[in-house]
């Protein structure tokens, strides 16, 4: 089983409490992908939170769970059961925020760091062309998860991602679609997906702004999959 490792941690997964808002948006700062924390790619490390974590808390909190070791939230699951309600908070609230922001910001003269123009500079020319199209009609539901990186292979993420499963089931949500951004050559987190969790890759684009920083060739991929064929089977071969 793969939750074998973790009989050694005291670890409980639990609905979202407004109690752990401030480890939930910590975690998304410090932890990114492949390892990489927000800082590199944008000095303003709150704009992290704002865009990847506060949706799902300040509306749809019981699509969030939380994963506890010996009382302290160590990973999270933020989940959506709508995207297109999402992509509508954003446009109306959340983004005129973060552009507010981001203009006095500039203004002030409070960013300094060269990775955080190159990031600016491709929000603003290129990420709208290497967006990847959403088959919401199909696949309205998506999550964004992370851990901690001492409490990574530790299973967490599966039982996070059961959890999920499990409540958006209840609400009749089959569809989930997911962006992987992986590094050229290294497939394993979308291969880990197609091979155990059901998912289909059906577009791939570059990634330019990972690039500039790593200097390294990188690609979004766009996965989806239907928890239908899992129904008669195992729980746990389920979508994340």
């Amino acid at each position: 089983c793969q939750f074998d490792s973790m009989k050694s941690l005291n670890v409980i997964v639990r609905p979202f409490a407004e109690k752990d808002r401030a480890a939930i948006r910590e975690i998304c700062k410090r932890t990114g992908q492949k390892g990489h924390p927000a800082r590199l790619f944008f000095e303003d490390e709150e704009i992290v939170p704002m865009l990847f974590a506060d949706y799902y808390m300040d509306y749809e909190p019981k699509s969030c769970f939380v994963a506890e070791v010996d009382g302290r939230v160590v990973g999270y699951l933020v989940g959506c059961l709508d995207t297109r309600r999402k992509l509508k908070v954003l446009r109306t609230r959340i983004y005129p925020r973060l552009c507010l922001r981001m203009l006095w910001k500039l203004l002030t003269l409070q960013y300094r760091r060269k990775q955080t123009y190159q990031t600016l500079w491709w929000m603003i020319s290129r990420s709208w062309r290497e967006s990847l199209r959403l088959p919401l009609d199909e696949y309205p539901g998506h999550a964004h998860f992370n851990v901690e990186a001492a409490y990574r292979s530790e299973g967490l993420g599966g039982r996070l991602s059961y959890a999920f499963l499990q409540h958006r089931l209840r609400r009749g949500v089959w569809g989930m679609h997911v962006i992987v951004r992986e590094e050229a050559g290294d497939d394993k987190l979308s291969a880990f997906l197609c091979r155990e969790r059901g998912y289909k890759i059906v577009s791939v684009k570059r990634n330019t702004v990972w690039e500039k920083v790593t200097g390294k060739k990188w690609y979004a991929k766009l996965l989806v999959s239907d928890a239908r064929q899992f129904s008669q089977g195992d729980p746990h071969a389920t979508v994340e």
